[in-house]
């Protein structure tokens, strides 16, 4: 592979991608893209314990998830009350100090520091994707517990109203933050709006309180020279176009029992969005008796249908480790030399 893969840098290969073109091979966060978390403690507890995040919730370390979860002890049960939540203070904050710790430490696990002490932002040979985590929706479940946030969604449109618009303008400005202290070329921003098989809310209220304040974040992103690249789980498939119309870049990470007709929005809009994963994972990667030709199958599935003409990256984000071990081998036996070999 060494002797005919052109020489070409991992974060131009990507940006290639990211800009809806076919790079010179499938770049991936194997290959091409380092992904971290700016001052992950903002949004969630860090720690293998209990404890709060920036915004005073609640959070508990679930070690067969390798992550923790919020607890049940939510400070609010109405959304009415969202303005009894302090914000974390952007401004107080030593960003410069900040870039330093996060250069040295696993931000994307439990924050410990690197034991070879490296830093990751030395060498800007790839392209440095910046995973900001909880959304306007998710902060809002997080927030007032799952059940109250979809109940509040239908009964209290007008209190929602004015906190999807206060988060927002958190956001943008942490969005910004980011843009002017790290150097970031892709801005990765998650809000989850979909289960298995349909979007948590009707289509309608997606558009009505959280469309035009993701609008807003995603121009942020935009006026610092950064790309968006937005990130829900499950099924999504209504809101491309959506996601198109307000300038979103990427859409990660389409999970292929979710979304059946991806391969066909691949083929309609890839000119205009970018496709970042799309393996099957709740209903093949992720079950325990996965088995290695299974695993394997289904990183060849994903390629074959998404990577074609370019404007793909992939990301194989799975919770059993075992699968991620059989995707990195295929990337490299059949991902790596894919435009090479299917001209």
């Amino acid at each position: 592979m060494e002797n005919t893969m052109p020489k070409v840098r991992p974060i131009d290969n990507a940006m290639l991608a990211y800009h809806h073109k076919q790079p010179y091979y499938i770049p991936s966060i194997f290959t091409d893209i380092t992904m971290f978390k700016p001052y992950p403690e903002l949004e969630r507890y860090c720690g293998t314990e209990t404890g709060c995040d920036g915004f005073g919730i609640e959070w508990k370390y679930v070690p067969e998830l390798g992550a923790p979860m919020t607890t049940q002890d939510h400070p609010i049960d109405c959304i009415t009350d969202w303005q009894k939540i302090k914000f974390p203070d952007l401004d107080a904050i030593d960003w410069e100090k900040q870039v330093e710790l996060d250069a040295r430490r696993n931000t994307m696990g439990t924050c410990e520091p690197f034991p070879d002490g490296r830093n990751i932002f030395e060498n800007h040979e790839k392209l440095n994707s910046a995973m900001i985590i909880n959304g306007p929706f998710e902060r809002m479940h997080a927030m007032e517990g799952f059940d109250n946030a979809l109940c509040d969604l239908l009964m209290e449109p007008e209190a929602c109203a004015d906190y999807f618009k206060a988060i927002a303008d958190w956001k943008c400005k942490m969005f910004h933050k980011v843009a002017q202290y790290y150097p970031v070329d892709v801005i990765n921003g998650h809000d989850d709006y979909g289960s298995a098989h349909n979007l948590f809310m009707s289509l309608e209220t997606w558009r009505e309180l959280i469309k035009p304040n993701l609008a807003r974040m995603v121009e942020q992103v935009h006026k610092d020279g950064k790309l968006y690249q937005h990130h829900t789980c499950g099924y999504c498939e209504p809101l491309v176009e959506d996601m198109i119309e307000i300038g979103v870049d990427a859409m990660d990470i389409w999970q292929g029992g979710s979304n059946p007709n991806m391969g066909e929005l691949k083929k309609k809009y890839g000119d205009k969005l970018t496709f970042v994963g799309g393996f099957d994972n709740q209903y093949v990667l992720d079950q325990p008796d996965c088995t290695e030709e299974q695993a394997r199958a289904e990183y060849r599935k994903t390629i074959d249908t998404l990577a074609p003409g370019g404007s793909y990256v992939v990301f194989p984000l799975v919770v059993n480790r075992r699968s991620a071990g059989f995707l990195a081998d295929e990337h490299f036996k059949y991902g790596m030399s894919f435009y090479a070999t299917h001209k």
